[in-house]
């Protein structure tokens, strides 16, 4: 090939990430067929010794086409002749397509491990702030008192459904194509459960067409990497506009921000920044995938070696970020005072008073919300309850009704509203404890469920360390 074609068509600049994947697939396929006798025993322990000597930082030569050419030539140069039984039953083909599933389930256990880390944060900082009032907004515009543990919390049940998904997508990453070939299976009688169960997969990809050529997992997983990575980007947006100086609500770590270049007295959010334009990345990731699968014909072409690496270009970013934002959590502080001006301003407990008008005069909502609309459009700047009462009773006799101020509460504390209130998921005390609870419960059954996966894969490991140990062992003691 044309040397120009040749460095084009070329994937080892991105290959790094899949050698060790591809050792241990070379190992478990070379021993299942020397444990089932396809493959000569003495020539079988030739290999495996190879491929166990192979360097995890294997220096590629650029002349050869990807990672699975380096890895046969470091074979054969290994263990001689013997190297070249290496590819029997196997195709780079069903390699790739295995080597991208172990990396991708890999990197969803690191993100859902990530994501536990920063939900953990965010429910210890939470259960700091029970009682302390912010403002809640709809439109950016005041709209109602809440709690800062409220506010986070509402963060921590996103992040959970995140790992939710990632968890069901790892189900359907979790299966082998090995055996598959080039795409039509093989004369060989390799035994896929066997090596499925070696390289520590929960099952097979049945079809061998679907198996090599399928790459939906790629783009399932950079979705809900994308989707973890928005809830990550409107918390950060949140954060910067907290720490502005309208707001001011947050003093931000200061080992998490930077000065200006020419402005000392900035405090600038770049790593809220990032995190915010790092969604528009992956966002990148996934588009650019999806246009590349989109026209394929069945089944393996080599247009899909283009996206392998965006599995991990979006795991470190979305990593990076879950990691960057949990120290971030931990470090910032509340401003209690400017939290509660803004959560008194803007005449934000003006649905209660409607609902209490509802509730206690019987008053038809619709009508109770267009009278206390009306008194809000007509306040001072600066008022008092009592300037409420005297609006309200003015307001309600345009329309018609008669209210007296005595059927009026005597004063209405705004913060009053927010331990009022009755309903599940709101930010009463009460109820955020019990979210707290629920969102514990949930982080430890994740939490389980990322360990014992984790711990399949280090004892299919183990095993197949082990079972390659005792085929050498005994194969030599024969010889």
């Amino acid at each position: 090939m044309d040397s120009k074609a040749a460095a084009f068509t070329s994937s080892v600049n991105h290959d790094k990430r899949l050698i060790e994947p591809v050792i241990m697939i070379n190992i478990a396929h070379v021993l299942s067929l020397t444990r089932d006798g396809v493959l000569d025993a003495e020539t079988g322990v030739k290999i495996l010794d190879a491929l166990r000597s192979a360097p995890t930082n294997l220096q590629f030569d650029p002349s050869l086409e990807d990672v699975h050419m380096n890895v046969e030539e470091y074979v054969l140069k290994a263990s001689g002749e013997a190297g070249g039984f290496l590819n029997l039953g196997k195709s780079r083909n069903d390699q790739v397509s295995t080597a991208l599933r172990i990396v991708t389930r890999d990197e969803i256990l690191k993100i859902v491990g990530c994501t536990l880390n920063l939900v953990d944060s965010i429910l210890r900082v939470a259960a700091e702030n029970i009682n302390l009032k912010m403002p809640g907004y709809t439109h950016l515009q005041v709209a109602q008192p809440t709690t800062v543990a409220h506010y986070l919390l509402c963060y921590a049940e996103a992040l959970l459904r995140d790992s939710q998904r990632l968890i069901d997508c790892y189900d359907r990453v979790n299966l082998s194509p090995m055996g598959a070939a080039a795409f039509s299976g093989t004369t060989v009688p390799v035994n896929r459960k066997t090596v499925a169960k070696l390289l520590g997969f929960d099952g097979i990809v049945e079809n061998s067409m679907d198996a090599v050529s399928s790459r939906d997992f790629i783009i399932e997983f950079l979705a809900g990497a994308l989707i973890t990575q928005l809830d990550l980007s409107r918390f950060a947006e949140d954060m910067i506009f907290f720490s502005s100086q309208e707001a001011s609500y947050i003093d931000p770590p200061d080992e998490l921000s930077s000065t200006s270049s020419i402005m000392p007295q900035k405090k600038n959010q770049v790593v809220l920044e990032i995190v915010r334009a790092k969604a528009g990345t992956i966002l990148g990731y996934i588009v650019s995938s999806a246009a590349i699968l989109k026209g394929l014909p069945q089944s393996y072409n080599l247009d899909l070696q283009e996206f392998n690496s965006n599995v991990w270009k979006a795991s470190d970013d979305l990593t990076c970020s879950l990691e960057l934002l949990a120290k971030f959590v931990s470090g910032v502080k509340f401003r209690k005072e400017a939290l509660e001006r803004g959560a008194a301003s803007g005449f934000s407990a003006a649905a209660e008073l409607a609902e209490y008008l509802t509730i206690k005069l019987g008053l038809p909502f619709r009508t109770s919300h267009h009278i206390v609309g009306a008194v809000a459009s007509n306040l001072p700047q600066f008022y008092t309850f009592d300037d409420v009462k005297a609006l309200l009773v003015k307001e309600a006799r345009v329309r018609g009704i008669s209210i007296t101020e005595n059927q009026l509460p005597a004063s209405y504390e705004v913060f009053a509203s927010i331990a009022n209130k009755k309903t599940i998921g709101s930010p009463s005390p009460a109820q955020v404890k019990l979210m707290m609870n629920n969102l514990k419960k949930e982080t430890t059954r994740i939490f389980e469920w990322t360990e014992q996966r984790s711990q399949n894969l280090r004892q299919a490991s183990k095993a197949l360390a082990l079972e390659t140990d005792r085929i050498i062992k005994e194969v030599r003691k024969k010889c």
